[in-house]
């Protein structure tokens, strides 16, 4: 979008040309209200203020810009302002959810009332979407309400009128050791070997797992460092794997120490991948800029094979269902089973603060309650 201000009968007036829905090139003249007379400069900030509003040279028309489309445009103007993982899931949870369902509704921006959105509310759970998740969908749906009255485009956030549905406290799952011991017997020589290795002993989260390196394991000092993430985001519209090190939070860059099993375990492993590629022809992990998680081809895991991989495991060998991230809570639990503080874990998984951990594991370790009734019944008289 350009435009440009502009004097007619006395009054200063901004002129747009932009494309419209149909990607036609359309002028339009917008009143400012202001008088030549001194206020130029005013004009010219106002038309300034409109072009960052609209960077990707759409003018929003008032008038004809349905909610759904409103929703598609918002989410690209703040795709800089997010990171990956946020942008790849509010893209995925708009595309399944929110757009197809108001576009069917044929709804406009400016038509949008709270009874609308208490339905859409209503019509998720219907369909069994967990409370917490139809929260995160009002939460997106207030932001693009309040762009939109920021644009003033509209005159208040309708969302902050409507009911929240009752939050579900949150359980996390998790396997005890005899079920983790399992599982790494089953994954054993499989391509997700190392994933569930390292989810399992380390507690890392998947798009960390696939970030590391083999610059990040000090086979000397004998630490094991994270500091990049791999993740699945969309690029032009189409999904696509990004590599980064832009962590969750600063407390997830973190150097953990080995011990001489995982040494040789990793080491062993880092001499199979070179002798296999010698033996297909395959381009060998020459340097440690080379990521360790590749599959048979040299090529780097894709988030997506992991889980679902995870998933065919778990059917196969009827386990209890859990999600590979439920590996990190497994890794959690078991370590405060055997006896190390929630501060100790915190660390550990890279929590930014001591309130998260505790609020996801204060209840995994029944045993720690049974310990303190029988000591409390050695101490008391009944």
């Amino acid at each position: 979008m350009t435009g440009s201000v502009q004097e007619k009968n006395g009054m200063l007036y901004i002129v747009v040309n932009y494309k419209d829905e149909n990607n036609k090139r359309r002028q339009k003249w917008i009143k400012t209200g202001l008088a030549i007379r001194g206020n130029r400069r005013k004009a010219e900030k106002m038309l300034t203020d409109l072009l960052a509003e609209n960077q990707d040279d759409t003018y929003i028309s008032k008038s004809k810009v349905l909610f759904s489309d409103y929703i598609k445009f918002w989410l690209e103007v703040n795709k800089s302002n997010l990171q990956v993982t946020t942008f790849d899931g509010y893209t995925h949870m708009l595309r399944r959810h929110l757009i197809p369902y108001f576009k069917t509704k044929n709804i406009y921006l400016q038509e949008v009332t709270p009874i609308h959105l208490s339905k859409y509310i209503n019509d998720k759970l219907d369909e069994g979407l967990n409370p917490n998740t139809v929260i995160k969908h009002l939460a997106i749906i207030r932001s693009v309400l309040q762009y939109a009255v920021k644009q003033k485009l509209i005159k208040e956030n309708v969302a902050d009128l409507v009911e929240k549905p009752k939050r579900k406290k949150y359980l996390a799952q998790f396997y005890n050791q005899e079920e983790i011991n399992t599982l790494l017997s089953f994954t054993k020589n499989t391509s997700i070997e190392l994933p569930v290795f390292l989810a399992c002993y380390f507690g890392l989260r998947r798009s960390e797992i696939l970030g590391l390196k083999w610059g990040a394991i000090d086979f000397s000092n004998k630490t094991i460092t994270i500091q990049h993430k791999v993740v699945r985001a969309y690029v032009d519209g189409k999904c696509t794997i990004q590599c980064s090190d832009d962590l969750k939070t600063d407390s997830s860059y973190r150097t953990l120490p080995l011990n001489d099993t995982i040494c040789n375990y990793l080491g062993d492993l880092r001499l199979r991948q070179l002798t296999y590629s010698k033996v297909t022809f395959i381009r060998p992990n020459k340097n440690l800029d080379d990521y360790i998680c590749i599959d048979s081809r040299g090529e780097l895991l894709k988030p997506d094979y992991i889980s679902r991989a995870f998933h065919k495991i778990i059917l196969k060998h009827d386990l209890k269902p859990i999600r590979f991230h439920d590996l990190r809570h497994s890794c959690a639990s078991l370590l405060l089973s055997l006896g190390y503080s929630m501060k100790d874990v915190q660390e550990w998984l890279g929590h930014s603060n001591f309130q998260t951990t505790a609020n996801i594991y204060a209840h995994v370790d029944p045993k720690n309650k049974q310990n303190m009734i029988d000591e409390l019944g050695n101490s008391l008289i009944i």
